[in-house]
């Protein structure tokens, strides 16, 4: 009796002819295919998050003769989080300080270089994290660890609303660590 090869075997247990069974596999594999990024390049088609939206400007209360009339190293809390809270999500987004020195005014980030604690201002002037112990000079500037020892907080634009109006913080956009709104 001659043996039956893989063809007749398929038809015999799913009722599939040759045709019927090439056609349904061809589907499969560019279904597949599809599903694993074409095939190629080993990259998945799962659907990625959308990236975040760009966080909008933070308008604040003070203007800047008022800010500018006030003594060197004010601190103005925009935070988004309550003071001395570790992160809920490491790395999250926790708010902007509005620091007026001697130069005159700027924002920094209030998240913690390290895992991305809270920061808080400190009565020497400065901030520190209370997640793990980081400090910052009055500039964002790392003076203690486990933050990396000499790295700068973010500096963010900040700009008048209107000659005159109101502070606004624009997150979107990164400045120097020595530009000043004077």
């Amino acid at each position: 009796m001659p043996r039956p090869d893989a063809s007749t075997t398929i038809e015999a247990s799913s009722g599939l002819d040759r045709r019927a069974f090439c056609a349904c596999a061809l589907a499969l594999a560019a279904a597949a295919a599809v599903g694993c990024g074409g095939g190629g390049g080993g990259t998945s088609s799962t659907p990625q998050p959308a990236p975040p939206p760009p966080p909008s400007p933070v308008t604040t209360a003070e203007t800047k003769a008022s800010l500018l009339a006030q003594p060197s190293g004010t601190v103005r809390d925009y935070t988004t989080t309550a003071s001395g809270s570790c992160p809920l999500v490491a790395g999250a987004e926790q708010g902007y300080y509005l620091v007026r020195d001697s130069g005159g005014i700027f924002a920094i980030s209030a998240s913690c270089l390290h895992l991305g604690g809270h920061i808080n201002p400190t009565q020497g002037g400065g901030f520190g994290c209370p997640c793990h112990g980081s400090q910052y000079d009055l500039n964002g500037t790392v003076t203690v660890g486990p933050a990396p020892v000499g790295a700068v907080l973010q500096h963010i634009q900040v700009t008048e609303s209107t000659p005159g109006g109101v502070l606004v913080i624009h997150p979107d956009t990164p400045v120097s660590a020595t530009l000043r709104l004077a």
